[in-house]
């Protein structure tokens, strides 16, 4: 697939909690990506630093890249204002601004340097039938935003958010206020404009995800714990945290019943004192094994498991330490 938005080390900090941990992930192109996760994972403060909305946050703290078409939004002389352009967001709740129908969608043209009225008539025809509102409200066009129901608002600002023509659509749970008919025609029109858009939305829904994503990121407290093309994501989950997720079942914190440190150990040296470990240790014991060697992050798992023992979990810790949780099973 390919990509369009690349997070490279992405830490992010409100005070002196940190909030997002070393998140580093290629968003693919023209496809629809879920971020899944319980609640104060990271999910809604991942999806805003990627428009960089996450600057309204007081205290703050970001660092690591965000590139978007090879671009670093983070870049100090990065424009703000035109990468929010790029970016059309849908929040939980709708907020059409306190204006008709009409100025609402002209709104974002007009504030680009819009003014010729045929043009903006046009515009406004154009992005209200994309989504897919144009029938029910052409005939009031001129009449209050805040008249509309709950479910033709969420399209409204849909529209108001194409009408800047952006790049990617960003999606904060964009359903879950509406009524189910209302959700309905929203997912379906995310279906629709995936051909033209790069769409990231979180939801709590895990049915929403499987219905609509082509890829999926799983967040944990922070951490990106596993991510790949949905189907697969789904039907095969790589970590028992992932694994425990999307089963409805709880994630368990393993108690750490012994540590190995292997900083500064190369392969493979690495695997070879990870399994000697293992061999002194009680079966259902937790061993946690942190590497700075990026060839340790996929040779020692897999050592651990041809042994016929168990792989937890997979870890980064920052920029170049990475932690590896496994248990003894033979």
């Amino acid at each position: 697939m390919k990509t369009h938005i690349e997070i490279e080390n992405l830490n992010v900090y409100y005070g002196e909690e940190q909030v997002l941990n070393n998140i580093s992930i290629d968003i693919p192109d023209k496809k629809i990506t879920a971020i899944i996760g319980p609640s104060g994972c990271g999910k809604t403060t991942l999806l805003k630093s990627i428009n960089r909305l996450i600057d309204e946050v007081d205290g703050v703290k970001v660092s690591g890249k965000v590139l978007v078409d090879g671009e670093d939004i983070y870049d100090p002389k990065a424009e703000v204002t035109q990468i929010r352009k790029k970016m059309g967001l849908l929040s939980q709740k709708p907020y059409p601004l306190p204006m008709s129908i009409y100025d609402n969608v002209a709104y974002g043209p007009r504030i680009h340097g819009q003014k010729d009225k045929k043009k903006l008539d046009a515009l406004v025809e154009h992005y209200l039938r994309e989504s897919s509102l144009w029938d029910e409200v052409k005939d009031k066009l001129h009449s209050s935003a805040a008249r509309l129901s709950v479910g033709q608002q969420q399209r409204l600002c849909l529209a108001r958010g194409l009408a800047v023509e952006p790049e990617a659509i960003l999606g904060d749970e964009p359903t879950s206020s509406l009524d189910p008919v209302s959700a309905e025609r929203i997912e379906r029109k995310l279906l629709e404009l995936k051909g033209k858009y790069t769409i990231i939305i979180v939801t709590h829904s895990l049915r929403q995800a499987k219905r609509l994503a082509d890829y999926v990121l799983f967040l944990y407290l922070g951490n990106l714990i596993e991510h790949g093309p949905a189907e697969e994501f789904f039907k095969n989950p790589k970590h028992v945290k992932t694994h425990a997720y999307i089963n409805g079942r709880f994630i368990d914190e393993h108690k750490i019943d012994k540590e190995l440190n292997l900083k500064g150990t190369e392969c493979p040296a690495n695997f070879v004192k990870t399994k000697i470990a293992l061999e002194g240790m009680e079966i259902g014991q937790v061993l946690k094994v942190i590497v700075d060697d990026k060839t340790a992050v996929s040779e020692v798992p897999k050592a651990v498991e041809y042994d016929g023992h168990k792989v937890l979990s997979v870890n980064p810790l920052n920029n170049t330490d990475w932690e590896i949780i496994c248990q003894k099973e033979l």
